[in-house]
């Protein structure tokens, strides 16, 4: 019983340092590209959902490969 204790918090914990790690770079780089009302969000906001982030990371990361790029021209809006 205290193996498969110990395997399941295992598992747990790469789970959580994969969505501590997939946080950072979406922070960086995805956010404006999922949620275009983000663009321009201030860090503040940004610290406020990481923990959503790194519970939900497998959902922002499927969100993130089906969004469109980023357009950042006007005109064609």
């Amino acid at each position: 019983m205290v193996t498969v204790v110990t395997i399941l918090f295992f598992i747990l914990g790469i789970y959580l340092l994969a969505g501590l790690l997939f946080a950072v770079i979406f922070l960086i780089k995805g956010i404006e590209r999922v949620d275009k009302s983000a663009h321009g969000a201030t860090w503040g906001f940004k610290l406020i959902i990481i923990p959503g982030i790194i519970a939900l990371w497998p959902v922002l990361l499927n969100k993130w490969i089906k969004a469109k790029p980023i357009s950042h021209d006007e005109t064609t809006a």
